[in-house]
């Protein structure tokens, strides 16, 4: 098997799919009209970045290492006896338990508050990081979520059903 980067060449389709489509997204977003294009083409820039970092997370290198140290919390785990363990529909449950509350949260709470929740919940729980981490994370997505939204869209973010009443 030929390697690029440490890594067998498969080890990149996945990711070089995403980013051969994204591309893609992000000729087509240009097509439409200067104004039309904002969120078509920024959804696509922030995925490029997102696929090179997972790139460079597949590769067997120093920078793929210390991506995967920083971003991959499933890396940490790699080769860990408890996670390997567990049964793969105990996975299978649990990920669609975090979806099914995550849902629940926007509908209850909305979603400036189940997006930094979740946010907070995911990283601790499941990626074990520091509270301050976890805060400090969640705390800039509830922001980022906020100014993009509330102050440069101008657009009413879903309040919640606790919010508007039941």
């Amino acid at each position: 098997m030929k390697l690029i980067f440490g890594a067998p060449v498969l080890d990149y389709l996945p990711a070089a799919t995403l980013l051969a489509e994204t591309a893609g997204y992000l000729a087509l977003a240009h097509t439409y009209a200067p104004d039309s294009r904002l969120v078509p083409a920024g959804v696509a820039w922030t995925m490029l970045g997102l696929v090179g970092l997972d790139l460079a997370a597949r590769s067997r290198t120093r920078v793929g290492d210390l991506v995967n140290r920083w971003l991959n919390a499933a890396a940490l785990s790699r080769g860990a006896a408890p996670e390997d363990a567990v049964p793969p529909i105990r996975r299978q449950i649990a990920a669609a338990a975090w979806v099914a509350g995550f849902t629940i949260g926007l509908a209850l709470i909305g979603i400036l508050a189940a997006v930094p929740l979740y946010v907070f919940a995911s990283l601790r729980l499941r990626g074990r990081r520091p509270y301050g981490v976890c805060l400090a994370i969640s705390a800039g997505t509830a922001s980022a979520i906020w100014l993009l939204f509330a102050v440069v869209l101008r657009i009413d973010l879903y309040p919640g059903l606790l919010a508007t009443g039941l």
